[in-house]
Order: structure tokens, then C-alpha cells, then sequence
């Protein structure tokens, strides 16, 4: 009875996971355009990193979070200590349609760009582990775990936040549901409240990887199509202007239909 009642809860999670929230009002979008700050276009995502993000491997070496695959040995941090983790697959992904994104840079001078429900976590005010809150709720000051010179981990202040909006998207999901992201580590899960339950609700599908690798057929969860459906999206009136093409810290181009300090 008691299993019964796991596999029922982990369906529960999952399906909150996955679940579509285009036609929840978006507070946050109201808000802001009623002070006048900004005003962006329909079919925007609201999930995923940008394009300009950057992972590294083990063997140091960097790719861009395109071209990563299922079995690709990742780093993370874990209790503030530097591990390995595992590929499993791209949750969603498209090349093609835009996001809005939250850009934070650090004192160190790292730079990462989320979508606002994505999950980052940051230094603990009673201790030195990682409490994981929405991009939207990042404040200047708050301390991001950073990994520098492939050894030493840091903690470092937010001196710089923006909201953007953004070509192409990508979310990956790792064996240990984190990963660094331009050497800051972050969540690999959105629209959820707690990362736990949302690392424990892919349990079944981390063994299902985990069984397919046995029989070297891992690369099933290899998706080439252009465009994974991420679900979520919110909408708004189009006008922002200075539409601009930029440059990331990694030096990926990628556009900006604006961009403003918060």
C-alpha cells in the first residue's frame, strides 16, 4: 500500500512538472508593464537557459549547451564540494522561439541568464548550503555558488540584474539535477518550489536512462528535432524597442529585443 502511495505521489509531482500554465495570469508581466518599464511579444517561453550559456565537461574542456548529449559527464557542485554528473537528456529546447530571460552577473564576473520560474540556488543565511529559490526572486547581494579555475568554489554577490528577452532556449536535465551553467550552478528544474521533489520525481526516469545505458542504448534520449515543446508561456503586448544583437560572457551571439536594469 505503501508503494502504491510513492508511485502515486511521484505521478503527482511529474505532472506538476510538465503542467501547462499558459493560461494562469502572469502578475508579473502586468505589474511591470503597468509602470511603463517594458512591453514584449505574444508566444514568449517562460522555462530554460539562454543561448549564451555554457557547460563544462570533466576533462575541462567547454561546449555550448546545444550540443551536449545523454552520457556527456557534466560538472556540478554538491554540499560545496566539485562532482560529476551524467547527461540524461534535453527536457526542452527550440532554436527558434524567444524567452524571458533574467540576467545576473556577479562580483567575479560571471554571468548567467534564466527564465524567471527556473531555479538557482544560493548561499544559505544559516549555513553554507544551497537554498534554491526562483531567478525571479534573486536579489543584488545574494550569494550564487561559483566554480573557479576548475578547483575552488566561491561565493559570490550579485552586482547586476536585467530582464531580456532572447532567441532560442535549452533545458537539460543531469543525473544529479544540477549543473553549471558559465561555472555557476544552478537547478535543472522550473515552476516548482522545491528541487527535491523535483530531482526525486525524475527517480523513475533516471533508472529507465540508467537500464537503456546498461545495453549501451542511452543515446534513445538523444533528441536532434529542432524543437522540444516546453508547454509554459505567457503573453503580452508587442512594442519593445531597441531591438539589439549582442555578445555573452562565452562570446555566443545571441538577441536582445530589451534589455533594462532592475
Amino acid at each position: 500500500m505503501k508503494l502504491l502511495k510513492y508511485i502515486l505521489y511521484i505521478i503527482l509531482i511529474e505532472y506538476l512538472l510538465m503542467i501547462d500554465i499558459s493560461t494562469a495570469p502572469n502578475t508579473r508581466q502586468n505589474e511591470i508593464s503597468k509602470r511603463g518599464a517594458y512591453a514584449y511579444s505574444t508566444n514568449i517561453e517562460i522555462r530554460c537557459f539562454s543561448n549564451d550559456s555554457i557547460v563544462q565537461l570533466t576533462n575541462e574542456e567547454y561546449k555550448h549547451i546545444s550540443l551536449i548529449k545523454p552520457g556527456d559527464k557534466l560538472l556540478t557542485i554538491e554540499k560545496s564540494f566539485i562532482k560529476s554528473t551524467e547527461m540524461v537528456m534535453m527536457l526542452h529546447k527550440s532554436k527558434l522561439k524567444k524567452a524571458l530571460f533574467y540576467t545576473f552577473r556577479t562580483k567575479s564576473g560571471h554571468e548567467i541568464s534564466l527564465t524567471e520560474n527556473h531555479l538557482i540556488p544560493i548561499k544559505s543565511h544559516f549555513n553554507n548550503n544551497e537554498k534554491y529559490i526562483p531567478a525571479k526572486e534573486i536579489e543584488k547581494g545574494d550569494l550564487l555558488f561559483i566554480l573557479l579555475n576548475n578547483k575552488t568554489i566561491k561565493y559570490s554577490p550579485v552586482i547586476y540584474k536585467t530582464l531580456e528577452i532572447k532567441q532560442a532556449y535549452y533545458a537539460p536535465l543531469t543525473i544529479k539535477g544540477t549543473l553549471l551553467i558559465n561555472n555557476i550552478l544552478s537547478s535543472c528544474f522550473a515552476n516548482v518550489k522545491n528541487h527535491n521533489l523535483a530531482q526525486f520525481s525524475m527517480f523513475p526516469l533516471r533508472c529507465y536512462y540508467t537500464f537503456l545505458k546498461f545495453f549501451h542504448l542511452n543515446h534513445l534520449f538523444n533528441n536532434n528535432s529542432e524543437d522540444i515543446n516546453c508547454g509554459s508561456r505567457v503573453t503580452g503586448n508587442t512594442g519593445a524597442p531597441g531591438a539589439t544583437e549582442a555578445t555573452g560572457g562565452s562570446g555566443v551571439p545571441y538577441t536582445t529585443s530589451s534589455r533594462f536594469c532592475l
